[in-house]
């Protein structure tokens, strides 16, 4: 009696060897490209560069002061200029400047406050739109405007005067590529008197140009989900 040994299931009898070789090259070849593929993230690319965002999804409010001069009629005087921004979008500001002392400054100090808004950020994050380099990015985002009331003093120094209005436009440059840190900054003003808003002649408020170096730091105070409970 003859016996034969069962068939095996393949028709190609290479293919108990070829088969498995195949396939693992096959996988090999897929692992290399997601590699290659995937981008290195190291110390000269941290993870807040190739999102788009440098940092500032790290918290939701963004606080800086900035101190420098103004540059207008009258002379330079020190100034001081502080923000708190939600979210690169919309926020308040505060900004004092002072003559220190000389007698031929048109206005010996200036107090203003009210909102700024940066209405680029959002719109370019969402529309990936944030392709690079990190300080153009973050230059254009910066762009914002600043309307509030500013308290003029008068010739002794005391604001007793009725408030007037301020106008003003302007951005700022990090020197460091990320949304925390230094940055410089270059703001130009309107100003009135309220007398003019009233319709009344009065010598207006001459416009001037901040120059600043401020520290922007990003902080996490939990706004949009205030009410939430953590989790322990």
């Amino acid at each position: 009696m003859i016996h034969r040994s069962p068939r095996h299931p393949c028709k190609d009898p290479h293919s108990l060897l070829v088969g498995p070789r195949t396939r693992g090259a096959a996988a090999l070849a897929t692992a290399l490209a997601l590699l290659v593929a995937r981008p290195v993230k190291g110390a000269d690319q941290p993870d807040q560069v190739t999102d788009g965002a440098y940092g500032r999804f790290d918290g939701d409010l963004n606080l800086s002061l900035a101190a420098g001069a103004t540059v207008g009629p009258g002379g330079p005087s020190a100034a001081v200029l502080g923000r708190l921004i939600f979210f690169e979008s919309a926020g308040i500001y505060a900004a004092y400047t002072d003559a220190l002392g000389r007698a031929q400054a048109p206005l010996p100090r200036t107090l203003a406050a009210g909102i700024t808004l940066r209405p680029l950020f959002v719109p370019r994050w969402a529309l990936d739109l944030q392709r690079g380099p990190a300080i153009l990015d973050l230059t254009l985002d910066a762009i914002g405007f600043d309307f509030g009331v500013i308290w003029p003093a008068k010739p002794d120094g005391s604001f007793t005067e009725r408030p007037g209005m301020e106008a003003a436009l302007g951005t700022e440059m990090p020197l460091l590529g990320r949304a925390n840190g230094p940055f410089l900054g270059v703001r130009g003003a309107l100003r009135w008197h309220a007398s003019e808003l009233a319709w009344r002649s009065e010598a207006p408020l001459q416009p001037v140009l901040f120059l600043t170096l401020a520290w922007h730091g990003i902080i996490d105070a939990n706004i949009v989900d205030a009410g939430d409970r953590r989790m322990r």
